[in-house]
């Protein structure tokens, strides 16, 4: 090999080399970046799943996996947002530059969140009795705590079940450890009981947070699978149709839009049960108030199959509003 064509190799290798060092110390923030440009949040999901299967330094595919979670969050792909969760939870590395920060504790409560979210217990109470409960986090040991109650409520049948989570929670919400998180605990408590104490609570000892815009009708609490299986007494959330019409309206990303097979883009989830005939009730009541429900049926990992009360989103993107207006919770699916 000629003197020349070696240099000219070597020169390649290093100017690859370096290339390689930059694209690597800045990928993460590149490419999350790049997907928030994108006009839909499908379209930023397949272009982070793509790009995400081409990164090869753990910490950037870590803080990719994290913010690909946190986006399946926002428009509530639960499952998906968990398992991306999960996967970020299990590399281990440091936090990539220009990345939100986050410890893998962190990373598999909000797995458990989703999870919980979803409906999906036993993944749930599989993550809580990972590694994660060796934390010496304050925050992480009380929020562990907490979800072990949502967990239990998740499985729940029936409102006479109610009493010892409704006594743990109690005795959690005077836990002086358990503070951090008092404002779910006093909000959850408020939302299985009825009870105006818990609400009042809220508004007095934390009037600016999210709980407290809850409480006073100002904003909705993003309606999910989770909260439909907690059993409740009282309408906690059974706003007046005038809050409900003045709340923050939950946008529709281009409902009007159709995907190739000819079917809507979004439609508005309004029960997920565990029980045939319930879905079926609230449908025939959504009827009786002028909308068109249908039921699809879910099948999960665990055997376990859920009834889902829908209905079609209109070319407005108006329904999700006339629903929270006639008093019904609902959120949009994609």
């Amino acid at each position: 090999m000629s003197r020349k064509i070696f240099l000219c190799i070597a020169f390649a290798c290093t100017f690859t080399i370096g290339t390689n060092f930059v694209y690597a110390q800045n990928s993460a923030k590149q490419i999350s970046d790049k997907a928030l440009e994108f006009e839909s949040a499908g379209e930023s999901i397949n272009y982070l799943n793509k790009m995400i299967a081409q990164v090869s330094v753990a910490a950037e595919k870590r803080a990719l996996l994290a913010f690909l979670g946190a986006l399946q969050e926002q428009i509530s792909a639960y499952k998906d947002a968990s398992d991306s969760y999960a996967q970020a939870a299990g590399i281990a590395a440091g936090d990539a530059q220009g990345m939100p920060k986050k410890t893998s504790p962190q990373l598999v409560l909000d797995a458990v969140r989703c999870a919980l979210c979803s409906g999906d217990s036993a993944t749930a109470e599989k993550y809580l009795n990972s590694t994660v409960r060796n934390s010496q986090d304050e925050r992480i040991q009380a929020t562990i705590k907490l979800y072990e109650v949502w967990s239990t409520l998740c499985k729940l049948e029936s409102t006479a079940q109610l009493e010892d989570s409704v006594a743990i929670l109690k005795t959690y919400s005077a836990l002086s450890s358990m503070k951090i998180v008092k404002p779910q605990i006093l909000l959850t408590l408020w939302y299985i009981t009825g009870e105006a104490t818990y609400g009042n609570s809220i508004k007095k000892e934390f009037p600016k947070s999210p709980e407290a815009e809850v409480v006073n009708g100002k904003v909705q609490m993003m309606p999910a699978p989770f909260w439909y299986f907690m059993p409740k007494n009282g309408e906690a959330l059974a706003l007046s149709a005038e809050a409900a019409a003045g709340s923050q309206k939950i946008s529709v990303e281009k409902s009007g839009k159709e995907n190739e097979d000819g079917t809507k883009a979004a439609k508005q989830q309004l029960g997920l049960f565990r029980n045939k005939a319930n879905a079926q009730a609230l449908c025939d009541t959504l009827k009786s108030k002028g909308f068109s429900p249908y039921i699809t049926e879910e099948t999960r990992a665990s055997g376990t199959t859920y009834y889902i009360v829908l209905v079609n989103e209109n070319e407005q993107g108006t329904i999700g509003q006339q629903l929270r207006s006639a008093g019904f919770e609902c959120y949009a699916v994609f």
